[in-house]
């Protein structure tokens, strides 16, 4: 299985993928009403929050972005709020805000132009992508050469993410 989380469970070996994190993400189309040229802008953007990354660990959210960048004044508790990622990319893709995305689940989004990430602010997450297999199976050759393919394929991955959120 492939698991986006901490890696840590039970009777199982993790492989690390590749790391998340989340970056303001919203419309093209939608930067022309309200531009995002610098972080002070997101005082008046409409925020579009994603509550489920708190069962990715600890909860990053628009409060703990706006802290960590030294903005303030800014009403992080305002705007839509989703229980689900792509829900939430969906509404920034649709013009609702500003999402504080998680930058591979909106790759394709970005790829298509649907979402842009304006702003230079990146907020690491401590949970990333997994491969996960039954303990002890991974030192099996074809685990080992699927496994070392993925490795290769994220990489990849993770090297086109970086080109489309520049």
């Amino acid at each position: 299985a492939i698991r986006f989380g901490r890696g840590v469970h039970d009777g199982v070996d993790a492989q690390p993928l590749f790391g998340e994190c989340l970056a303001p993400l919203a419309a093209a189309a939608r930067l022309r009403d309200f531009p995002l040229r610098r972080l002070a802008d997101l005082r008046q953007a409409p925020l579009i929050h994603d509550d489920s990354m708190r069962r990715a660990g600890r909860m990053i959210g628009w409060e703990q972005c706006l802290q960590d960048a030294g903005l303030d004044g800014v009403d992080a508790g305002r705007g839509l709020r989703f229980d689900d990622s792509h829900l939430a990319l969906q509404a920034a893709a649709l013009g609702a805000g500003v999402a504080l995305g998680r930058l591979a689940y909106a790759a394709a989004d970005l790829e298509a132009g649907r979402l842009v990430a304006p702003l230079p602010l990146r907020l690491p997450l401590e949970a990333g992508y997994f491969l996960l297999v039954p303990r002890g199976r991974l030192a099996s050759p074809a685990l080992m050469t699927f496994a070392g393919w993925l490795v290769e394929e994220a990489q990849r991955f993770q090297q086109a993410l970086a080109r489309l959120a520049a």
